[in-house]
């Protein structure tokens, strides 16, 4: 069997075990046209799982390989639909072509940017890589949108999450672009933040747009001086 075609009916077997579901009537109800009767026993031959009659286990190997596929699968919808602004009906072909393609490493990247999610956006569970683990014993990060962050506190940009193409220009242009550290000096009547020499004041709608990396032990900031510095104003019209 080819490695998407295993990887394919080890998560149908994950969401039946999910559901409490473990027969062999079950699988081939839920893989519908791409049944055959060799699959169980090419995956059994595998060490993937074991049959019992009617009934469905996956073996140690098959449950450790069916974990990462759901891993990779349900951090992809979370990226396609928190990052990229998807709709959930148009995500789950998107991630089933990422689950295939996505090397280890960066899923741990693509967890760790999300702040570990423990939930896919449909509420499936996502299982935990060792990137969960390690940040748990260390300092718990999470990126959260600028408009969550307190006054005085200085965060590294994550991301921007707009599909205003003038928006994105504009605070690309003032340097709020991912990796950039800001502070945050004002919450009302408008967010003020500075961004190297610049000082922006922009809206809540826009401030709930830029997403940061919050620590534990964020680092707090003064006040800043208003000489040398440029002022700017980015509202709903920008």
């Amino acid at each position: 069997m080819k490695r998407e075609d295993i990887d394919e009916h080890l998560e149908t077997l994950w969401h039946l075990l999910e559901n409490d579901e473990s027969d062999s009537e079950s699988f081939k109800r839920h893989t519908k046209g791409t049944y055959d009767e060799g699959i169980l026993k090419s995956l059994q031959a595998d060490g993937y799982l074991t049959l019992d009659g009617e009934k469905i286990s996956l073996t140690d190997r098959g449950f450790a390989q069916a974990e990462q596929i759901m891993r990779r699968h349900r951090l992809a919808e979370r990226l396609l639909t928190d990052v990229l602004g998807m709709k959930l009906d148009d995500i789950e072909v998107a991630a089933c072509e990422f689950e295939h393609v996505l090397a280890s490493e960066l899923v741990e990247s693509i967890c760790t940017l999300l702040g570990h999610p423990r939930e896919c956006p449909h509420g499936g569970r996502i299982p935990e890589g060792d990137c969960c683990k390690q940040v748990r014993k260390t300092v718990s990060s999470a990126v959260v949108p600028l408009s969550e962050v307190d006054v005085g506190v200085e965060v590294k940009v994550a991301y921007i999450n707009t599909r205003s193409n003038s928006r994105m220009h504009k605070l690309s242009h003032f340097g709020v672009v991912p990796g950039t550290i800001i502070a945050l000096h004002q919450r009302y009547p408008s967010f003020v933040i500075t961004c190297g020499t610049h000082q922006i004041a922009i809206e809540e709608d826009i401030a709930k747009e830029v997403y940061v990396w919050q620590t534990d032990n964020p680092q707090t900031v003064s006040a800043p001086s208003q000489q040398g510095r440029k002022r700017w104003r980015l509202g709903k019209k920008n």
